[in-house]
């Protein structure tokens, strides 16, 4: 049976979800996460707003400052987990194989449905087009044999669109993207890839095994695989919907003024 594996991600999804409710912000550059001139974090930015650079995790006050004309609102977790559970009640209706990878972000693995929604192609606008209908949210969706390449087409397809990648033509879709598209490479072994000469997926994957085991270890091993559009390493080998248990949890708080308070801290 073809494996069959589609991730869907939500476009700029708090964003999406704060239009909802005011729509006199569609079109214009938002950030969701705070006013311009607190000491948070950018949690999510509008297109309009990251054609200037904004992007998630930025500093406020940098946000506001390559962007000044930006709409700046608060965020509301109760509403984004309301539309994410909205968007997992979608996903169930095309498979029970149905993991969230993140609030805005899920894979389905959709093998063996090929007689209740057609082809792969077919059945992904399907799908997009539930969540649009039932959400009222825009999504992209990458499809693929491997949730890697999944996860990857997907973010080629945004805004708003659907990527099918063929079943052998993995290595090739890969091969011109930047070596920093493949889940698991940052900023580090990005850099890393850069001194050794290797920009590309396709330069990685011309590369021996042995070369890359002698450089990075088993980490080498798995990013061979990866440039071959294989699910190498990590949390990738489970299937989809596989029962996980979490490797870290984590909370941040940050301060509006600076507090040399212990008993606060």
């Amino acid at each position: 049976m073809q494996r069959i594996i589609c991730h869907v991600d939500m476009d700029a999804f708090f964003v999406s979800v704060e239009e909802l409710y005011d729509p006199s912000l569609v079109g214009k550059p938002v950030v969701v996460g705070g006013k311009a001139d607190q000491r948070g974090v950018v949690s999510a930015a509008s297109y309009e707003a990251r054609k200037f650079g904004v992007h998630s995790a930025m500093p406020l006050r940098t946000a506001a400052r390559l962007c000044p004309h930006a709409i700046f609102v608060d965020g509301h977790p109760a509403r984004y987990l309301a539309y994410s559970r909205k968007l997992f009640g979608v996903l169930n209706q095309f498979s029970p194989q149905v993991e969230m990878a993140s609030i805005d972000e899920a894979y389905v693995d959709l093998s063996g449905t090929e007689r209740l929604f057609g082809p792969p192609l077919r059945s992904a606008h399907a799908l997009h087009e539930d969540i649009r209908r039932e959400t009222k949210l825009r999504c992209s969706l990458g499809v693929a044999s491997s949730r890697l390449v999944a996860k990857v087409s997907s973010d080629q397809a945004k805004p708003n669109g659907v990527l099918y990648i063929l079943p052998g033509q993995e290595a090739r879709f890969l091969a011109p993207l930047d070596v920093r598209k493949i889940p698991g490479v940052g900023k580090k072994t990005e850099a890393a890839l850069h001194r050794l000469g290797i920009r590309r997926v396709g330069d990685l994957a011309s590369l021996e095994e042995h070369f890359l085991a002698e450089h990075f270890g088993q980490w080498g091993l798995a990013l061979a695989g990866k440039a071959r559009g294989e699910d190498a390493g990590g949390w990738f080998d489970s299937e989809v919907g596989a029962d996980e248990q979490a490797k870290s949890i984590s909370h941040e708080h940050t301060f509006s003024e600076d507090s040399a308070d212990g008993a606060r801290l």
